[in-house]
């Protein structure tokens, strides 16, 4: 049995008509996977853009305090998520993350940002391996921790835009596909860990590229 995260880009979840359907096809296979386990995390979408919005309108605004703003909001879209994709098992407290990892079944859980990633809640995480508290972290980022706290073997990454040419990381956060910090943490990971990072291009034939 193997542990992934699945992150979904909040492009996918803000979308409408057949592109929505796409998308709870593809999560209704993740969750009836019957061999593997999966932790699924949700991005902010627009509802984080209008963060950068206002930031960018008003720049003196503390940019690690709009950081954790954005990162409360995702609890919106997890809160949505949970309704839209009909997941019946949700992760909201550190509590629940930790019951969760221990259980060694298959499994889909939708997994609430701060069960993982707080302010008051960050001395599981290396001090090199700490993220900005800034734009340059986004939920890539945070689904990238996820995946370190739980030791996960694959990270998939559902993105609108094609990713079928990117051959790494780097070369993503530089084509503006995934957060910089991303890229930085994964250069510096633990060396008794290894993790197979997939970008998801979310169309109806769900093409994946390895980086």
């Amino acid at each position: 049995m193997r542990t992934g995260v699945l992150k979904i880009g909040g492009a996918s979840l803000f979308s409408e008509g057949i592109e929505f359907d796409q998308l709870r096809s593809y999560v209704q296979v993740i969750q009836s996977d019957p061999i593997n386990r999966w932790f699924v995390l949700l991005g902010g979408g627009d509802t984080v853009e209008s963060m950068r919005t206002i930031h960018r309108n008003h720049p003196q605004l503390d940019s690690s305090r709009m950081h954790w703003r954005c990162v409360e909001l995702l609890r919106a879209t997890w809160d949505a998520a949970a309704e839209l994709l009909q997941f019946d098992r949700l992760i909201e407290t550190p509590q629940d993350l930790d019951v969760a990892a221990s259980k060694q079944t298959p499994g889909c859980y939708l997994v609430e940002v701060s069960s993982f990633y707080h302010p008051k809640r960050l001395d599981w995480v290396p001090t090199r391996l700490l993220p900005k508290e800034n734009w340059e972290t986004t939920s890539d980022t945070l689904a990238w921790l996820l995946a370190l706290r739980l030791r996960a073997e694959e990270l998939r990454l559902i993105k609108k835009p094609d990713c079928s040419k990117v051959e790494s990381l780097d070369q993503a956060a530089r084509l503006g596909l995934v957060d910089p910090q991303i890229a930085t943490l994964s250069r510096n990971h633990p060396t008794n860990w290894k993790l197979d990072t997939v970008m998801v291009y979310h169309n109806q034939n769900w093409m994946t590229k390895n980086l």
